[in-house]
């Protein structure tokens, strides 16, 4: 255990850009102002502490960063690592940019009642240096990057502290911050239909996640139901994870276990991932030759029980290319690699070539081979209220080949992915390729580019602005198999059985204003949106078809020390969506998105959805 330097002697030796601040005067003087006038009165200055957490005052630097940064560890390349030191902030109060701030009232209560990551955790599962190493500037800001990817903690940074009597030899301070880990979780539909869970992301400060669930619905037989996750991140230090499902509902029955290990940093060797899971669907909807669920009659939806077992195994390899990088970034690799998949229907509706096809019994055997660069720039206020977001640049292409030995047919599959990613002066621009198709010309095409500005001033907030456009097409697919307009796959928070083909366009624009409101310790994001889609079936073109469209305002809430979803409300004009109201009022949590990587891992079929 090594005596951790005070921040007095940090600050003496850090460079000074890695630590400065870039506070709003404006924010600081207007919140200030408010404060001071609250303050006169006891209880009203208790209301402002349990409102407002003055988050441009004591965070202002992570709020306000508009600028890319390249890499801070470059002018330290080929010192050796003395000692490694480890500083692990509280939830509340304290920052990555200002550990000298104290939490206080409630939030000193719940950091209290935190059980922190261990000292030990972090260095045996999260490091990938150790003492005695020689500093590699790629591999400590992928170690940043891939702290920060982690569910348990809000921020991560990696100091070097340089020693000018021994200039070939520094120490490092890993300075880490979690979030608050124990959360409860509940959806209500009446007293009669609920679900209650508490989600723990950080089980006794080990890293673990465990999360449970209890379902009552007194209109069923079986009122009472059950799921549980227990998640191991990074195994020691093999970064595999382990994750175990255990599902008892009335309509699904799951036992899964998986172990997996992706290419988390462009220098990781080996991948790999296994996965045994039984599935048990005691009411499974099926499709009309239309996309519609089908009915025994007006009333009543046909169903049938359905129960798999899935096997999944894969293992990849990546070699350098180094001749293929330029300014000797050494960030190119190739990467081979290798999967075996096994589906086994013990129940299922009666299977022919013509009816049922996906409920073949069937194995999958792929190869693949594939060309990856990554590399990435730290931004903020993308995806993110505030916290330190990693953005992926680069290119891939991957080649996919292997066959299917089934029930019903024996063919052969061949894919192929194309994606790109990078800044210009305009902002970000990322697009994909993906198709692929078997000999007996069942095959699926898909095109995505994604492209976000830069953050532009609007008063005292920024805006960021958003463009989606999307295309995907089937041919030959199986009976009752098609794609959709619903919700994420195209037109936001709707949902049509009537909007089903096998061909789909979707453009879809949002301008986020990232405001310097914060409430309850949430910061507030207003938002616009705008979704046009089409969708068309067999018999028509896709041009022909009527384009579908939805527009809207709302608020995002998110707090980055919680592992919260991001809570939206929303209020949505769909004028020409059938069977969806025209005014539409939604609120609920979104998942927060990450940006696509430039990975290859596990070969994989191009997926129709």
């Amino acid at each position: 255990m090594h005596t951790l330097p005070s921040h007095a002697q940090l600050v003496s030796t850090v460079d000074s850009s890695r630590v400065n601040t870039f506070k709003s005067e404006k924010d600081s003087l207007l919140y200030s102002k408010i404060k001071s006038r609250l303050s006169k009165n006891k209880i009203m200055s208790q209301i402002y502490d349990a409102l407002f957490r003055d988050i441009y005052n004591k965070n202002a630097n992570n709020q306000q960063v508009n600028q890319i940064e390249e890499n801070p560890f470059k002018n330290f390349e080929g010192k050796v690592i003395r000692k490694i030191y480890i500083k692990r902030l509280k939830v509340f109060g304290e920052t990555i940019y200002d550990t000298t701030k104290k939490a206080r009232g409630l939030d000193d209560v719940l950091n209290r009642l935190h059980k922190d990551t261990r000292e030990n955790v972090i260095r045996k599962s999260f490091l990938m240096f150790d003492v005695g190493d020689i500093i590699n500037p790629d591999r400590l800001r992928d170690n940043e990057r891939l702290m920060r990817q982690s569910s348990i903690l809000h921020d991560a940074r990696i100091l070097v502290i340089p020693d000018e009597q021994f200039p070939n030899l520094v120490d490092l301070l890993v300075i880490t911050q979690d979030v608050w880990s124990l959360l409860p979780d509940m959806e209500f539909g009446g007293f009669g239909r609920f679900a209650v869970g508490i989600n723990q992301v950080n089980f006794q400060g080990l890293g673990h996640s465990w999360k449970n669930t209890v379902y009552y619905n007194n209109g069923q037989d079986k009122k009472f139901e059950y799921a549980t996750r227990y998640t191991v991140p990074y195994i020691g230090r093999s970064f595999v994870t382990g994750q175990l499902d255990l599902i008892f509902r009335r309509e699904l029955m799951q036992n899964s276990i998986r172990f997996f290990r992706p290419f988390l940093t462009p220098d990781m060797k080996i991948a790999g991932g296994f996965e045994f899971s039984r599935y048990a669907y005691t009411k499974w909807q099926t499709l009309d030759a239309n996309g519609r669920v089908l009915k025994i009659n007006d009333t009543t939806v046909f169903t049938f029980p359905i129960t798999y077992n899935y096997t999944d195994l894969w293992l990849a390899h990546a070699f350098k290319l180094s001749f293929l990088d330029k300014e000797n970034q050494k960030r190119s690799r190739l990467v081979l690699s290798m999967r075996y998949s096994n589906y086994v229907y013990t129940e299922r509706p009666y299977v022919t070539k013509d009816t049922n096809q996906l409920y073949r019994n069937h194995q999958d055997i792929l190869f693949g081979m594939g060309f990856s660069s990554r590399r990435y720039k730290r931004d903020i206020l993308i995806y993110g209220l505030g916290r330190t977001e990693d953005v992926p640049y680069g290119y891939l292409a991957s080649f996919v080949a292997g066959w299917e030995n089934s029930q019903l047919w024996r063919r052969f599959y061949s894919g192929i992915k194309l994606a790109k990613g990078e800044y210009f002066n305009g902002g970000y621009f990322y697009g994909l390729i993906n198709a692929g198709g078997y000999t007996d010309g069942t095959s699926v095409f898909s095109l995505e580019t994604n492209y976000f500005s830069h953050l532009h001033k609007i008063g005292k907030s920024q805006i960021r602005h958003f463009v989606t456009l999307r295309y995907a097409a089937g041919n030959n697919r199986y009976t009752g198999e098609f794609i959709d307009l619903n919700d994420n796959n195209g037109i936001s928070s709707i949902s049509s059985d009537r909007l089903r083909g096998i061909k789909r366009l979707v453009l879809s624009y949002q301008a986020v204003i990232f405001s310097r409101v914060s409430f309850v310790g949430f910061r507030v994001a207003p938002f616009f949106f705008a979704d046009l889609g089409m969708v068309n079936i067999k018999e028509k073109a896709l041009l022909s078809s009527p384009v579908y469209s939805g527009f809207g305002i709302g608020f995002r809430f998110r707090n980055e020390n919680l592992t919260f979803n991001t809570f939206q409300i929303r209020l949505g004009l769909y004028p020409n969506i059938p069977d969806v109201s025209t005014f539409n009022f939604t609120f609920g949590d979104v998942p927060t998105l990450r940006l696509k990587d430039f990975d290859i891992s596990a070969p994989e079929i191009v997926p129709f959805k």
